[in-house]
């Protein structure tokens, strides 16, 4: 998914979509080391919990390895989405997004404190970011 290769994983949100979420854009660290292509935010002060948003334009959420992972499907808007959580549950939450058979976006909260504050801040990420990420038609 050509779209999505050329688009920058910190550039995606607004200043004001990032502090509505509750994250200073200031704190933006962009990573393209090894499989990792995403951009980590911290809330104000620097304080956890730590967001990152990723993009996959390799992989759909299908072939994600999930062996010590509990999942869900859910829906992030009109795209297919699973929520990912470790096996026993921690503070962390990961919500992937299906773009395509070759693309998914993904959203991870760690240190959030509890397992529930972790996938409301991902999900409410999820939801921003969902409207601006390309997608296939299959």
């Amino acid at each position: 998914m050509a779209e999505l290769s050329e688009m920058l994983p910190c550039e995606i949100l607004s200043d004001e979509e990032l502090t509505t979420l509750g994250f200073d854009p200031e704190t933006a660290t962009f990573d393209d080391v090894g499989v990792s292509y995403d951009c980590r935010y911290r809330l104000p002060g620097g304080e956890r919990p730590v967001m990152t948003i990723q993009l996959d334009w390799i992989y759909s959420v299908d072939q994600l390895n999930l062996t010590n992972y509990t999942v869900e499907e859910i829906s992030v808007g009109p795209l297919r989405a699973l929520r990912i959580i470790e096996k026993p549950a921690s503070e962390h939450c990961q919500i992937s997004m299906h773009l395509s058979e070759q693309a998914h976006a993904s959203v991870f909260v760690d240190y959030a404190g509890t397992l529930e504050q972790a996938c409301a801040i991902a999900e409410g990420t999820a939801a921003a970011l969902e409207p601006s990420l390309p997608r296939s038609s299959d």
